[in-house]
């Protein structure tokens, strides 16, 4: 069986039309509502592009300017730099090169003679040097008798 509504004079076919009616308006609504969600999303971000462009410029030419400071403040120190620079260059080159002249005008020669050590202060110190020359003159010795040996055997 099929139970009575409460309220009896809403048919229940009114009640289908309506929900019907309510899908269609809703559906209306949410694409005219969507179709506006866009154009608002299209125009923000366009706003958006022009005001990224716009702060893109004035940094630029922030940095252009910033960029002119400080090349009018180091262009100076430059050219101060250099003028120092080739200054002492040209001394040193003044003062060297009679030194290398004169080093370049000597004829190479051997270095047979070696310089004397200096003499030592402490009585201690003499008793080391005269064993370590007592030592250079037994290995000299030693030495020169080996290769004497050497060339009596060749």
């Amino acid at each position: 069986m099929v139970k009575q509504a409460k309220n009896p004079g809403v048919d229940p076919r009114d009640l289908w039309l309506a929900g019907l009616g309510v899908v269609s308006l809703t559906r209306k609504q949410a694409t005219s509502t969507y179709g506006t969600l866009v154009q608002e999303g299209t125009q923000f971000r366009d706003a958006a592009a022009k005001r990224i462009d716009a702060l893109n410029k004035q940094a630029r030419a922030n940095l252009d300017e910033v960029k002119a400071r400080v090349e009018a403040g180091i262009d100076p120190l430059l050219a101060r730099a250099t003028e120092a620079y080739g200054a002492v260059k040209s001394g040193i080159e003044a003062r060297l090169s009679p030194v290398v002249a004169a080093i370049s005008k000597k004829p190479a020669k051997a270095k047979s003679a070696r310089k004397a050590a200096p003499a030592k202060k402490a009585s201690a110190g003499k008793a080391v040097a005269s064993r370590s020359t007592a030592a250079k003159k037994s290995v000299k010795k030693a030495g020169s008798a080996a290769r004497g040996t050497v060339k009596k055997a060749a």
